[in-house]
């Protein structure tokens, strides 16, 4: 793997990204250090700037990977506090001895005006997609997170729950790694943006084993679609009063691909094979009830899923 030579506060040193793949708590910025995005940033800068040079006071290297430690963080624009280091690793100057660092208000403006939804979706796409290269793990995750918006922003909606303005990003990661995003107004459900994100997973060809979501992406169809899609188990959290559901019990499951044999199924071949059956021909739902079932009969499930949160 490509070393890298640098100099900060004076010193010269060499690294490499692979001196932290043993590492289980790699920084964010570290990371995105070892990052080369200068295709994105010229993506960015051709679709998404005029050829004014105000335009360009900060690095937009530096501000693609500042937005995704914001969104990485989960922290609102006028709380992302970055050391000096930091800044340095992710590409920002100094000058007169003061590292020259935006402020909240300038990376909001960057990523809700500059950049827009589909500017945001593009770069942590093409982001996402040089970090599944590098990243060794087969566990994902997906969350969402609130994005506060000021009071006066005219696109933004009142999310009651939150109490303030606000968009959401949806963020599925790879290990401790943000690979693919999406960005919706603050009244979007969690639960619909689960199929782009499913489908940018398999267009980057990722291969992973578990993909854990939180209990507002619970639904029999989620769990199905993880699974046969993915090929990976549905991890998703489960609420207190979740019950069995009769529908998805192993002898239903038999009565409908005994049911189907005119179009191949049987009840006497793997579970697997009759649930893969199921979901092509119609009975996503119950392939779902049938996984959901599982997870809420295992008893260290929730346990398992309370140690990840």
């Amino acid at each position: 793997m490509a070393e890298i030579s640098k100099v900060f506060k004076g010193v010269s040193f060499t690294d490499s990204l692979e001196n932290y793949f043993a590492l289980k708590n790699v920084s964010i910025c570290q990371f995105l250090f070892f990052l080369d995005i200068g295709d994105i940033a010229q993506y960015i800068e051709h679709h998404f700037y005029s050829d004014k040079d105000w335009h360009f006071r900060y690095d937009v290297e530096a501000m693609i990977k500042l937005a995704v430690v914001k969104f990485f963080r989960q922290q609102p624009y006028r709380k992302v506090v970055l050391s000096k280091k930091e800044a340095w690793l992710l590409g920002f100057k100094e000058k007169d001895g003061i590292m020259q660092i935006p402020s909240g208000g300038t990376l909001h403006h960057f990523v809700k005006y500059r950049l827009g939804v589909n500017g945001v979706d593009k770069i942590m796409e093409m982001v996402g997609e040089k970090i599944i290269k590098l990243a060794d793990s087969k566990d994902a995750k997906l969350d969402s997170t609130p994005l506060e918006a000021s009071r006066y922003d005219q696109h933004s909606d009142f999310n009651p729950h939150y109490g303030c303005k606000m968009d959401k990003a949806h963020i599925t990661m790879i290990g401790t790694y943000p690979v693919f995003m999406t960005y919706t107004n603050g009244l979007a459900g969690d639960s619909i943006s689960l199929t782009s994100h499913i489908a940018d997973l398999l267009r980057m060809k990722a291969e992973i084993d578990e993909y854990r979501l939180d209990g507002s992406y619970d639904s029999f169809l989620n769990h199905a679609a993880i699974w046969y899609r993915l090929k990976a188990k549905p991890l998703i959290s489960l609420p207190v009063d979740a019950v069995i559901n009769k529908e998805g019990e192993l002898g239903r499951i038999n009565h409908w691909a005994n049911k189907m044999w005119k179009f191949g199924g049987s009840k006497h071949t793997k579970i697997n094979k009759k649930l893969k059956f199921l979901y092509k021909n119609g009975r996503q739902e119950q392939v779902g009830m049938y996984l959901r079932n599982q997870n809420l009969k295992d008893k260290t499930f929730q346990r398992l899923m309370q140690t990840q949160e």
